[in-house]
């Protein structure tokens, strides 16, 4: 096993040809949203740590910063690292990998090559990819979802048409970490959700809602979205409020509403998933948008605040 694999078990279990389902907080999940969908999964799943990646060797600690938390009275220190759950296997259902990470500040060949290791011991052949990107969708709609890079068998399973991704610059690890599972003949794909670019102070709940039913069809399982639910009304709510408050209003709610007419005016991808919407030329208003990113964090960190 990779030096830098540390078990949470004392002996990894071997899998069903299990599916791993993967976020990394950073450059394609900026918001924090894919990872949000991850720890959603886990918990309704109740999904088991069986092992975790050294932290020491891959980030630069005043960057991704450990905290500092209080457990039974007592103070304990939580790493910034990657840790790899199993959910309890579900007659009928896939069994299912989770995979949830900060994006490393360091040695990302090293550490793609340690993901691959534990997958390999796990009996895993399939990786999915979850993320998160701002677009020009509105917040009054359902959030859409996204399949790009995937190999026949996964566009398959998750019912989606696939697109092969053309931008060329600087990327992230999913895309190094894709490349090279590919490069050991196993299977990828990315599944990324879009959120509105004007709403991006933390998880959005909508997204992460469209991640998780995506993520349930296409393993079988039928993950319990009450909670979910509540936390989407709530950010409906905090949102509308946020736009309430704006001193000009009457602006952005134009910009919606004209997107939501490019919406509701695409048909691509439907009902398999809704598609993304083309750029609309719509007037700048990032001096808008901060004052509902920061109306929206200020009503987030209220004690009586619905959490998101």
């Amino acid at each position: 096993m990779h030096p830098s694999v540390r078990l949470s078990v004392a002996e990894l279990p071997r899998l069903d040809n299990p599916l791993v389902i993967g976020a990394f907080r950073g450059w394609h999940d900026g918001t924090g949203t894919a990872v949000a969908a991850i720890r959603y999964l886990r918990t309704d799943w109740g999904a088991e740590e069986v092992a975790n990646l050294d932290p020491e060797r891959y980030y630069d600690m005043t960057v991704a910063r450990p905290h500092v938390q209080l457990r039974n009275g007592e103070r304990i220190i939580r790493w910034p690292g990657t840790r790899f759950y199993v959910a309890p296997s579900v007659p009928g259902a896939r069994d299912v990998v989770l995979l949830a990470g900060r994006e490393p500040s360091l040695a990302w060949r090293n550490y793609s090559e340690a993901i691959a290791e534990v997958m390999s011991a796990l009996g895993a052949r399939q990786f999915v990819a979850l993320g998160s990107r701002p677009a020009l969708v509105p917040h009054t709609r359902p959030a859409g979802v996204g399949l790009t890079d995937a190999d026949a068998a996964l566009a398959t399973l998750l019912g989606l048409e696939t697109s092969a991704a053309t931008y060329q610059g600087p990327t992230g690890i999913q895309t190094t970490l894709a490349l090279h599972l590919r490069a050991l003949g196993m299977e990828t794909a990315r599944l990324t959700a879009r959120i509105p670019s004007y709403v991006t102070a933390g998880p959005n709940p909508k997204a992460v809602l469209a991640l998780v039913e995506h993520i349930d069809r296409a393993t079988g399982r039928h993950t319990s979205l009450g909670s979910l639910r509540g936390s989407v009304s709530a950010f409906e709510q905090q949102t509308e409020t946020a736009l309430d408050q704006l001193d000009n209003p009457r602006q952005m709610r134009a910009q919606i509403a004209e997107m939501e007419r490019v919406y509701d005016d695409s048909t691509l991808d439907r009902p398999r998933g809704v598609a993304e919407s083309p750029a609309a030329e719509l007037p700048s208003s990032e001096a808008v948008i901060g004052d509902i990113e920061a109306l929206l964090r200020e009503q987030r960190h209220r004690p009586d605040s619905s959490p998101s």
